[in-house]
Formats: C-alpha cells, structure tokens, sequence
C-alpha cells in the first residue's frame, strides 16, 4: 500500500479483475454517487447527474459485465465509504480509505501526486507535471486525470489549465467548479474560526 494524503492506495493485481463487485448508490449534494467495491477496497466511485438503478454507468467505467447490487451490510458500508469521500474533501484527517488501483505506472505516479494537492489549492497539468520531474508530460498528466475512476478520492478536480481555466472533469466541468468552490468555502473558514 502506498499512502497518499490519508488515502490508503493498493494497487490491483490482475486477479481483482476477476474478484466479486458489488455497487451502492448514493444521492448527495454533489449529485449521484455510485461506488464499487471489493471486500477489502473501492474499485470506483462515480458522480452523476441521475440515478443508475442498473448501474450500467459504474459497470462501464470499470469495463466489466453487470455488477451484483450490495446487500444491506455491504450496501450501508459503500453508503459509509461515499460520506467519507465527501466529507474528505474538507478533513483529510479522516480515516484513510482503501482504493483498488489500475492504470499504468504513470497513471498511479501522477494520482499518487494528485493525492498531495490539499484541499481548496489547484495545481495546472504543467505544474503536477513538473512536480513529477516530467516537464513535458502536461497531456500525459491530463489524460491521467481523464483515467481516474476515484472521483474525490483521488481528487483530479483540483489539477486545472495552466490559464487558470479549469481544463476538463470526467463528471462534469460545472460539478468541479462546484467542488472546489466547496473546499474553498471550508478553507476559508476553518481559517476564520
């Protein structure tokens, strides 16, 4: 396990490929939640405009056949790990929450140093790239980001454009904004109060 600002990152072997899914989904103030787990780690957590009652959506982005729906145990767990992602974006002190990685071993490196990005602050693809003693891979670092099927957890909405511009999201440009907006707000006044 590597830790990465509180949160516990496992990298999957082949073998999780084949492991036992179930998936919860949650409504919350950033629209819906889906979440993926094993016994032991989160393999996705989405954030969508509406519910996905199948959960065709998360079984897409995992790239895998249907997923088995979480029984009560299981699903209030998922429910559990959904409020703590959340609650993460404003209290990195939380409880560190165990991730079922894939990707690339760029992927991992640039989510590993996405992870160190506190919340509230951005940091450009430029930036995390140089941060990463890899200056010219910005795109690289941006297509990472476009892999990244942690959403919060591994919080690629605080990498944006080098103009200040907020680049792209894989779940929405206006929920990024609303998410940074959020950590800012908490920022501001924790240092306030």
């Amino acid at each position: 396990m590597v830790s990465g600002a509180g949160v516990g990152l496992v990298v999957a072997p082949k073998s999780l490929n084949t492991e036992t899914l179930a998936w919860t989904e949650l409504e919350t103030e950033l629209g819906w939640a889906s979440i993926a787990t094993s016994s032991s780690a989160i393999h996705a957590l989405v954030l969508t405009d509406q519910s996905d009652p199948e959960g065709v959506g998360l079984s897409q982005v995992l790239n895998r056949p249907a997923l088995k729906t979480a029984r009560a145990a299981w699903a209030n767990q998922n429910q559990r790990w959904i409020r703590s992602a959340i609650a993460r974006l404003v209290d990195e002190t939380l409880e560190p929450l165990p991730l079922a990685l894939g990707g690339s071993l760029f992927d991992r490196e640039t989510w590993r140093h996405i992870q160190l990005i506190p919340p509230g602050d951005t940091m450009s693809y430029q930036q995390l790239a140089r941060k990463m003693n890899r200056s010219s891979a910005a795109r690289a670092v941006a297509s990472a980001c476009g892999r990244n099927r942690h959403a919060l957890l591994i919080p690629c909405h605080r990498v944006i454009r080098s103009d200040g511009g907020l680049g792209g999201y894989r779940w929405q440009l206006d929920r990024k904004a609303r998410i940074l907006t959020h950590e800012r707000e908490a920022k501001r006044a924790a240092r306030e109060g």
